[in-house]
Order: structure tokens, then sequence, then C-alpha cells
């Protein structure tokens, strides 16, 4: 028994707490459809109240996103930097905690130009922003959510920088002055631009104009029309004389030429101008300059005598070959020695003269195995010879042939294998024994001592032929 009214309890109870929870839950719903929301909308209490401590702004409501300094530096639209208000050099919390005042912007920051935006926060409800704010204003904190001006919790400011406006177009202006040329009958157009560019003035942040830059002239032209024809003179006549060369000088490769220009215009007096130019001189012209000597001598090369000789051609010439040169002994009384196809300097065998054996000198012969002396074998070559060089400019000296005491003068005494008939004038292969550049004349004695050696030939010859009878 007791039992069963244990359950019949527990049933009770069970009835008793579903019945009140049909009761309740109805009631709890209802109870939170009908409490208030925790923000008003902003067209709730968008207002400011009527006794605002400061200057107001625009209300935007406060969300989450915006409770932070960066979200603020898209705000206008200009680029700017948001900070915290902490800083005692940016501004600071007025009038009884009500509103915020900003110190003056500093010209040295480094970061804006100017104040962009401030942000005043009280509590969770609303925002005071203010753009382009000025120091030393107090601006309001905003409203509370029951329509009284609250205490500033935190506030932002944003540094802004000045936008510069559009870069203007560069000013340019055109000069145009046209002349006619009736001779030609074309109208001449010089043209010169003048432009000036925009530069931007970081001091008053404004764009200024530069310096105007003048172009070069641009000249150009046109046909006359039959209107402008009219307008030039009859009769225009326009005469040139003949180029005619200036003066010139051995060394030069060029040469200015003038000519005269006579402009006559209908009746009036002519105009006599001068006009000049320059051209280059030709290889013909040059070629009439003298070439240039260098040391030119009798010289010996052991016993054989040879022409040393240094040429140097005129500035500008060029020649036709590396051996342009024709070398040319003047003989006064007959045929000329010549020899062509040399280099511009070197050694040339005298005429009559022989390297190789049996060696020969000019004047003398062998008879029977001696040398005797001759008029022939360029013997005129002896006593003081012009020499020519050409190439197409000229050059022409004396040389004399080597003295007699020196080693190439003369052959030895008795034939190839005797003794020199003279000393060496100096020791080694190469002596420079006779004229120059200089006319040299032969000395008196020269004859007398070409006598005496011929009358020693003759006694040695005579004594040799007795011997053998």
């Amino acid at each position: 028994m007791p039992e069963a009214r244990n359950k019949r309890t527990l049933k009770a109870l069970w009835g008793a707490l579903i019945a009140a929870a049909l009761v309740v839950a109805p009631m709890v719903t209802a109870g939170a459809s009908a409490a208030p929301k925790d923000k008003p909308t902003v067209d709730a209490v968008a207002e400011w109240p009527a006794d605002t401590v400061g200057v107001k702004g625009d209300l935007v409501e406060w969300t989450q996103e915006n409770n932070h300094a960066d979200f603020w530096e898209t705000y206008t639209g200009h680029e700017m930097v948001c900070y915290d208000g902490e800083s005692r050099s940016h501004g600071s919390v007025t009038g009884n905690g009500l509103t915020v005042t900003l110190e003056e912007f500093d010209p040295e920051w480094t970061t804006g130009d100017h104040w962009e935006l401030l942000v005043i926060k009280a509590g969770s409800d609303w925002n005071d922003v203010i753009v382009h704010p000025e120091a030393g204003v107090a601006y309001a904190s905003p409203p509370n959510a029951s329509g009284n001006q609250a205490q500033v919790s935190h506030w932002f400011v944003c540094k802004g920088t000045t936008p510069p406006e559009a870069k203007p177009d560069p000013i340019s202006t055109q000069r145009s002055e046209t002349v006619f040329v009736c001779a030609s009958k074309v109208a001449q157009i010089t043209t010169t631009t003048t432009t000036t560019d925009y530069l931007w003035d970081k001091i008053v942040k404004k764009w200024v104009l530069g310096t105007p830059v003048v172009s070069q002239p641009v000249v150009t032209e046109r046909p006359l029309t039959a209107e402008e024809l009219k307008t030039c003179p009859t009769n225009t006549i326009v005469t040139y004389g003949e180029w005619e060369d200036g003066t010139w000088v051995c060394g030069d490769t060029t040469v200015e030429q003038t000519r005269t220009v006579t402009t006559t215009v209908g009746e009036a007096q002519p105009v006599v101008t001068t006009e000049t130019q320059t051209r280059d001189l030709t290889q013909e012209e040059i070629g009439t300059c003298p070439l240039v000597p260098g040391d030119i001598d009798a010289v010996c090369v052991g016993d054989v005598p040879y022409l040393g000789y240094g040429l140097t051609l005129p500035a500008g010439f060029v020649p036709s070959s590396s051996t342009p040169v024709t070398i040319t002994f003047l003989n006064p009384d007959g045929e000329d020695y010549v020899v062509e196809n040399q280099p511009l300097s070197g050694e040339l065998l005298w005429p009559g003269a022989s390297a190789g054996e049996p060696k020969m000198w000019p004047g003398w012969e062998l008879v029977d195995g001696e040398y005797a002396q001759t008029d022939g074998n360029y013997a005129w070559t002896r006593e003081g010879v012009t020499v020519r060089f050409e190439v197409n400019p000229t050059y022409s000296t004396e040389v004399q042939y080597p003295e007699a005491s020196a080693e190439c003068a003369n052959p030895p005494i008795g034939g190839p294998e005797a003794t020199p008939a003279a000393a060496p004038a100096a020791s080694g292969d190469l002596a420079v024994t006779g004229g120059g550049v200089s006319p040299i004349v032969v000395a008196a004695g020269g004859a007398a001592l070409a006598a005496g050696i011929a009358v020693v030939t003759i006694a040695a010859y005579r004594r040799r032929r007795a011997g053998t009878e």
C-alpha cells in the first residue's frame, strides 16, 4: 500500500510540473519579444541636446568596427593617418570632460599638412565626427542613449595631406614672321614657340608657372600666292660671279673661295653681296709644292759610292705606290741618268759604280785587267752633279761625289787585286764623303790629283813591262 501511494504522489508532481511549464513558456516568449532594443537606431535619437557644450559635428552611430583609429583613414577619401587621442601635442579633453580641443598643427611633422578629421566618442552610442577641424576650438562630445551629452571616453584625430590639384597643361605660344623672297617666288615663315610649364610649389601648395622656354626657330617655305606675287617688285635679276680662290700655301689641303652676288630689283640700284665656300685642293695643285728633303748626300758603303737620300711628300698628297720616286742625275752635256720606282728614302748605287766583282767607279774603266781613268762611265757625275727627285712634286739639289781621299772615291792602283789608291776617310762601312743639299764647287786641286793618279798608274805599268822583257 505504501508503494502505491508513492507512485500516485510522483504522478501528481509530474503533472504539476508540466502544467507550470505550459503556463510559463508563453510568458517568457512574450517577455522576450516585448523587451526594448539594446541601441536605438540612428533616426531614433540622432539629435543634439539643447544644452550641448562645445561645437557640434556630425553624429555617426558607434560600431565595433569604427571603434579603431585606422577605420577612419578612408572616411573622407583623402590621404590621411589617424591616431588615438593620447598625445598632448595633438590636443586634449577640455570643458570638464565634455569637449576636445586640438593644438596648432605643426608644419614640421613628417606626416600630413593639416588636421583632416576629429572623432569624439562617449560610450557606445554615437561618434561626433568633424571634418577639417580647427585648432583651439572646443568640439562637443556626443549624447548618450538617454539623450544627454556624455563625458568623452576617447577620441581620434587624423592628419591629412592636401591633394594637389590636376596639373594644368603648359602654356604654349607661337610667333611667326613671314618674309617674301620674290627672286625665288617663295614665302619664308620663321616660327618660334615659347612654352611655359607648371611646377608644384610646396610652400603655397599649388601649381605655379615656371620659366618660359623658347624653341629654336623653325623655317619653312611655301610658294607665293598670286596676290602675294603682285606685291613683289618686277624685273628682279640675280647674277652670280665666278668662284675665285683665295691664297693658299704649301701645307694647306683646302682653299677658301669667294664670289659676288648682284641683285637688281626693278629700277633700284644693284645690291652686291659676297658668298664664300671652302673646297679641297686637287692632287695636281698639291703636286706643285716641292718635296720636303731630308739628308741627301754621297755616301760610302765600304768602298762603294752610293747616293743616300730621304724625302717627305707635301701634306695631302697621295702617291700612286710605295715606290713613287724617280731619281735623275742631270747631265749638262748629254743624256741624263734616270732610275724609276724608288722608295721615299734609301740608298741608290752611284752611276758608273758597281758593288759586285769587278767593282767599278765612275770615271774609271778596266783596261787589260787594270783600272784606267776615262771620260766615260759617268765621269761627269764626279764634279758636282744636280740630282732631281720626282713624284709629281719635285725637288732638285747638287750633290758632290766623295772626295779623292774617301775610300769609295777611286779604284785601287794596279787592278782589282791591288792596294786601294786612297785610304778611307773614317773607319766603318758607311762614311758620308760628298756634298749635301747645298751646292759644293769642286776644288781646282781635284783635277791635279786625278792627273797625278794617272801618271803613277802609267809608270807602274811601264816598270812591269820592262821587267818582263
